[in-house]
């Protein structure tokens, strides 16, 4: 089985054409969605900080609702910092191949 090397591609990039038809399905394109990711853990830390102040004012009596914020909060970070490694592998992996 021969293995045939690919050509150069003219007029435009089919991987572009993809992308654009894939963002216009979704209506939200990536950046949109890492941005809102990123806020969505942003949030989660500030109530978590609310909370703990909260607590340690007085307003808030229940441990168990301070412990729950602060352990989403520690999650979220946690997956958005995998997810981010994991951009930056595919990226360095593309560099890889391209090379």
């Amino acid at each position: 089985m021969d293995i045939l090397p690919i050509g150069p591609i003219q007029n435009g990039s089919k991987v572009d054409l993809k992308l654009e038809k894939v963002e216009k399905q979704d209506g939200v394109g990536f950046k949109e969605t890492i941005g809102n990711f990123v806020n969505e853990v942003n949030d989660l830390q500030m109530k978590a900080g609310e909370s703990v102040e909260n607590f340690a004012t007085g307003k808030v009596e229940n441990v168990h609702e301070v412990m729950i914020a602060m352990s989403k909060a520690e999650v979220s970070f946690k997956f958005m910092m995998e997810t981010r490694n994991k951009l930056i592998d595919a990226y360095k992996e593309i560099i890889r191949m391209q090379v």
